[in-house]
Formats: structure tokens, sequence, C-alpha cells
């Protein structure tokens, strides 16, 4: 798959897991002009309001200290209700899903993550922009 579209696009990547943000930060900035990372909630929407106008995508975890991925995303979407949110998680619980589905997110991505199925859904959500 082609996903030569994101490389004018910038990404927040929100993650608490050092391991997991390590392995795909890698790929991630090959695939992006910009990724800014955040380790908890509050920080990545700390990073969104001084970046607004230059981050196209949120990629981020559900669980994370401070401040959860859906309460950010939330917040997130009241800013700039335009940007994609995917959500990342090892939970697929039914009340994360339906929260999700209420806030608007784009894609609920369930862990172990396979980064073609991210990458793929970014792709899409940049061609519906």
């Amino acid at each position: 798959m082609n996903f030569d579209n994101l490389k004018t696009k910038n990404v927040l990547y929100v993650e608490d897991d050092t391991a997991v943000v390590d392995s795909f930060t890698k790929i991630l900035n090959k695939v992006f002009g910009e990724v800014l990372i955040a380790k908890n909630g509050q920080e990545g929407l700390d990073l969104f309001i001084q970046n607004k106008h230059s981050i196209d995508f949120v990629i981020a975890d559900i669980k994370m200290p401070k401040m959860d991925g859906l309460t950010m995303c939330d917040e997130i979407k009241k800013i700039s209700p335009e940007i994609p949110c995917i959500i990342t998680t090892a939970h697929a619980e039914y009340e994360y899903l339906v929260k999700a589905d209420e806030i608007g997110i784009y894609k609920y991505i369930t862990k172990p993550l396979n980064i073609t199925d991210l990458l793929s859904a970014i792709s899409e959500s940049a061609k519906e922009k």
C-alpha cells in the first residue's frame, strides 16, 4: 500500500508505553512530515493546543495517566472538530466503543497494533479531508 499522501502531514502520537512509542515512532517518522509525541492525555492536549494549526491527525491510547485518550480527543474535537482521532487500545470494552462513537473518533484499533492497519486508517481519513 502506498502512503505517499502522508509525507506532508503531521501527527500527534499520544502513548504512555515507552516501548510502543519507541517502535512506532521510527515508522511514523518515515511516513509523516512531523511526529509530535506526548506521554499522557494532558500533555497531548497541551501539545495540540500549541500546534493546532499544524497537526493533521491524532493517534492516542485510551488508558494513560493524567487524562485518558478519549477525554483528550473529546477536548481536541471541541477545539478542532475536523481533526481525525484514531484510538489505539488493548481494551475493546463496549463502554469505550460507545464513548468513542459519541466523541466522533474516526477509528478504534485494538492492540497489538498492526502498523499497516493504522497507516491505512490514517491514509483513508486523509483522503476524506
